[in-house]
Parts: structure tokens; sequence; C-alpha cells
């Protein structure tokens, strides 16, 4: 029998996300954005789908991996009333090709470097979540 490793409960979505990669030593961010969309979350982590595995000539995973400094930023366009831009930093854990789509894209599991309690995890899970009773259900397995 098969138990999960996760957490937290994922729940599926789709929204669009621009990953970047950030140097925390220098403060900035490196290079352009990739496009991309989250397809699962929780308010740990997610698993993203992008058209690329590199980013300005550099692999997403391995560059996290091999340089502490460098983490992944993820910014979201939330759609409330405020237009905000929402960035959490995040750790890339594992990546995949996707087959189930039949693209050429990738699958990339981030962790979340921002506390579950952060103003940006919470309008994520307010953001992904179509209904109240499901936001309640994700925050009530959490904690």
């Amino acid at each position: 029998m098969l138990t999960s490793k996760r957490r937290a409960k994922r729940i599926a979505v789709e929204l669009p996300v621009k990953v970047y990669l950030f140097d925390n030593k220098g403060k900035a961010r490196i290079g352009e954005p990739l496009a991309g969309s989250m397809k699962n979350f929780s308010p740990l982590g997610a698993a993203l789908t992008v058209g690329s595995i590199l980013l300005n000539g550099k692999h997403l995973f391995y560059t996290c991996q091999d340089n502490a400094d460098i983490v992944l930023e993820l910014e979201f366009e939330i759609t409330d009333s405020s237009d905000n831009l929402i960035t959490v930093s995040a750790s890339p854990v594992w990546f995949d090709k996707d087959l189930d789509s039949g693209k050429k894209q990738f699958d990339v599991g981030v962790e979340f470097l921002a506390d579950t309690k952060s103003a940006e995890i919470k309008t994520l899970c307010k953001e992904a979540c179509e209904d109240e009773m499901s936001l309640v259900s994700l925050w009530k397995k959490l904690f």
C-alpha cells in the first residue's frame, strides 16, 4: 500500500503564474520570467506546469539545488478588486516531464518558503479555493 508523504491536502487549481529565478544574495531577479500555471495547491507548496525546464539558459531545478542563494520567485496576478500581484519565494523539490498532456511541458513541485500564516499564502488560499467550504477544509487539515 502506497502512503502519501504530503503534510497537507492539495486542491486542484488552474492559476497562471510567472516563474523567476531570484538571487537572494544580490536581491535581484535573474532574467525574464517563464510563464506557467499552478495545477494544485496547498499552503505548504504547489505543483506547477511550465513549457520549459530551462529559464534564461539555467535549469529551474538544478540551479536552485546547486546554489543555496538562488530560489524561485512565483508571481501570481490576483483577480480580486485590488488587482494585486502576489509574490512568493519557493524552492523546487521535484520535476518531471508531463506525459499526461500530450504537450511538451514539465511539472515542477515547489515548497513555499513563506510561512503558512503569511499574507501572501492566505491570499493564495482564497484565490485557489472556489468556495468557503474548500478553504475551511484546507486549513483544518493543515492545523
